[in-house]
C-alpha cells in the first residue's frame, strides 16, 4: 500500500511540474503577451530582410535599440522607421482582441489596412507568422543579443519564447479581418 501511495504521489508531483503549452515562462514575469511580442518581432524582421536583404539588427544598427516607439505603421511611418531610422512604429500592434489571449495559444494585432493592401507586405508578414523561427535573427548573430530591441524583447528572448533551438512554435491559422483591421494567429508547437 505504501508503494502504491508513493507511486501516486510521484505521478502527481511530476504532473504538477509539466507545463502545458503555451508556457507562462516564469523567466519573464508572466507577461500575458510574450508570444504576441515575439510574433511582432518576427514580422518586422521578415519585412526588413525582404526590403533590404539584411537582418533587422544589421540593417538598423543602434536604432534597433534606441528609437522611440510609436503606433501602428502606415506608409509614411514605415518609411521613417525602416528607411530613415528616425522613429519606430509597429508593423502589427495592439491592443489585442479580448477573445484572443496568448494563454489560449492565440495572438491578435491591429494593422493599417492601406499598408497591408500591398500583397508583398501581407505575404512576408504571413510567412513570418507561420514560421517565426525562420525569420528571427539567431542571438549568436546579434552583438547585443540580450538587450531589449524596440519591439520589446531581446533577440535571445524572442528565440527562447518560440523555442527555436528545438521543435519551435508555428502559426497554424492566420486570419486578416480587413473590416476591423485585426489580424489573428492561432499557434502551437510544431509537430
Amino acid at each position: 500500500m505504501k508503494t502504491l501511495i508513493g507511486i501516486a504521489a510521484a505521478v502527481l508531483l511530476l504532473s504538477g511540474c509539466a507545463r502545458p503549452f503555451p508556457e507562462r515562462l516564469d523567466w519573464y514575469g508572466h507577461h500575458p503577451s510574450l508570444y504576441s511580442m515575439a510574433f511582432r518581432a518576427a514580422a518586422e524582421e521578415a519585412l526588413v530582410r525582404s526590403m533590404t536583404g539584411l537582418g533587422y539588427y544589421e540593417h538598423m544598427g543602434d536604432a534597433a535599440y534606441t528609437l522611440i516607439r510609436g503606433g501602428v505603421c502606415d506608409r509614411r511611418a514605415l518609411e521613417a522607421y525602416l528607411v530613415r531610422k528616425e522613429r519606430a512604429c509597429r508593423l502589427i500592434g495592439g491592443p489585442p482582441a479580448p477573445d484572443c489571449a496568448n494563454a489560449d495559444a492565440c495572438a491578435s494585432f491591429h494593422y493599417n489596412r492601406e499598408l497591408f493592401a500591398d500583397p508583398a507586405i501581407r505575404s512576408v508578414v504571413e510567412a513570418a507568422l507561420r514560421r517565426p523561427c525562420d525569420f528571427l535573427t539567431r542571438p549568436s548573430e546579434v552583438t547585443h543579443w540580450n538587450a531589449p530591441a524596440r519591439f520589446g524583447m531581446s533577440a535571445s528572448e524572442n528565440w527562447r519564447i518560440f523555442q527555436c533551438n528545438g521543435t519551435g512554435v508555428v502559426g497554424r491559422s492566420i486570419v486578416f479581418d480587413n473590416n476591423d483591421a485585426v489580424l489573428r494567429v492561432n499557434f502551437e508547437m510544431e509537430s
